[in-house]
């Protein structure tokens, strides 16, 4: 299958940055808006630029990918790891490969295989790896194939949440004595 290995280098905005709420006057009065935040856009044309730039390298035919894939995020981060939401900046990576059309959507991320966060160079900027790989057809179909059969755990969490499982027939595993 394809893979594709992309990189991100410069600030990663928290996803908390995302929006700011500025306000205006209307009919005299004081109104909140929300505008984009100037600095999380600019961390995101410079994703954008560099990801077109790698793009390239690999020929323009590949993009954006309309198919299912299996992504690994390796952060490294510039002293800041154990203060850092990981799961904001992959929603900012997320967002970037879709606007450098690598990604035709980014709901087409089916599995995340590997994320981690790790201390890049002190001082310097931050660093994503990203690979991409495209998610073989037999795998694509098994992810979205209805569940057969709930494992004894969520059963035994069902019933204590008192949920009635639809087709409780279908629902129960193998071991039936719960």
């Amino acid at each position: 299958m394809k893979k594709f290995r992309f990189y991100f280098v410069g600030k990663i905005p928290s996803k908390a940055n995302y929006k700011k709420i500025s306000h205006r006057r209307v009919y005299g009065e004081m109104k909140p808006f929300i505008i984009n935040n100037p600095s999380v856009l600019s961390s995101q044309r410079e994703a954008v630029f560099q990801f077109h730039i790698q793009k390239q390298k690999f020929g323009m035919e590949h993009f954006p990918i309309d198919k299912p894939v299996k992504v690994s995020f390796s952060f490294l981060l510039s002293g800041r790891i154990k203060q850092r939401d990981i799961d904001n900046a992959e929603k900012f990576i997320g967002d970037a490969l879709e606007k450098a059309e690598i990604l035709k959507r980014d709901s087409l991320i089916y599995v995340k295989e590997n994320v981690e966060k790790r201390l890049g160079l002190r001082r310097f900027d931050e660093i994503v790896i990203i690979d991409i790989e495209l998610l073989k057809d037999e795998i694509v179909h098994q992810l979205e194939r209805e569940i057969e059969v709930f494992e004894d755990g969520l059963l035994k969490f069902f019933d204590e949440l008192k949920i009635e499982v639809p087709y409780a027939d279908r629902g129960r595993g193998k071991s039936k004595n719960r």
